[in-house]
């Protein structure tokens, strides 16, 4: 089954509770064919918030207006008129390989839980070749998105899998978290736990920049659609 074309993050620290004119910012990402529905994301969140989300709504409670929507630090919503302004999809590249002769050190942090499953099991350890081999998956998924295969050539497999085995978890503080959630559609509070924390790698680290990165900008595991899986990268000066 393909995952949803979409990614809502809400901003760290978020409240679970918001008080009549306060403001809330997300960030929604759109991958393949969802970049050219924009405009209908748009009209969904206008007409969510005239309804009401979270709880209470039958109290006429959680209603908000839409007042702007941003690309990077630029406006791209004309809220007076409701009307999108003219915009440019970010190009999402597929990962290389690069020279696993430089060796390094990356640090990991799981920013929202990350869920995925190992033996048929919730998994609660993230040793390097794991995380490629989620990473992959998810580039597979997303190219599924556009109707296209996902298969490295295997001279370009062999390397990678040889590149990551030789990749150490150097320090790994690690821990499972149980994000709640509440669904309108049932009603009811949600548990959706995974793994939280930070954790380092050493070895041909630069190598894998491309997939690293690739990684940050889209998620990783379960549930991405909800914001889950989020992780951001610390570099530490490679050496050759």
């Amino acid at each position: 089954m393909l995952p949803p074309p979409f990614c809502i993050e809400a901003p760290q620290g978020a409240r679970g509770e918001l008080a009549p004119g306060d403001t809330f910012r997300f960030t929604l990402k759109l991958f393949a064919y969802a970049a050219d529905y924009l405009p209908y994301f748009i009209h969904a969140f206008k007409l969510a918030g005239e309804r009401g989300m979270g709880r209470g709504i039958a109290e006429g409670m959680g209603r908000l207006s839409l007042c702007d929507v941003r690309q990077g630090d630029v406006s791209i919503y004309d809220a007076e008129s409701e009307r999108l302004l003219p915009h440019k999809a970010e190009d999402l590249s597929l990962p290389r390989l690069g020279d696993s002769h430089v060796t390094g050190m990356v640090s990991v942090e799981l920013r929202t839980p990350l869920r995925f499953k190992q033996a048929n099991h919730l998994a609660a350890e993230l040793d390097f070749p794991l995380l490629v081999r989620l990473i992959l998956r998810r580039v597979a998924n997303l190219e599924a998105l556009e109707g296209r295969l996902f298969r490295l050539p295997p001279a370009e497999f062999a390397a990678l899998r040889e590149a990551a085995a030789t990749v150490r978890s150097e320090a790994t503080h690690l821990r499972w978290h149980d994000w709640r959630r509440y669904s309108g559609r049932q009603n009811t509070a949600m548990q959706l736990g995974g793994l939280v924390g930070r954790v380092s790698y050493t070895g041909p680290v630069a190598a894998f920049a491309e997939y690293l990165d690739f990684a940050a900008r889209v998620h990783l595991g379960k549930q991405t659609s909800f914001g889950l899986g989020a992780l951001s990268l610390s570099w530490e000066c490679a050496n050759g």
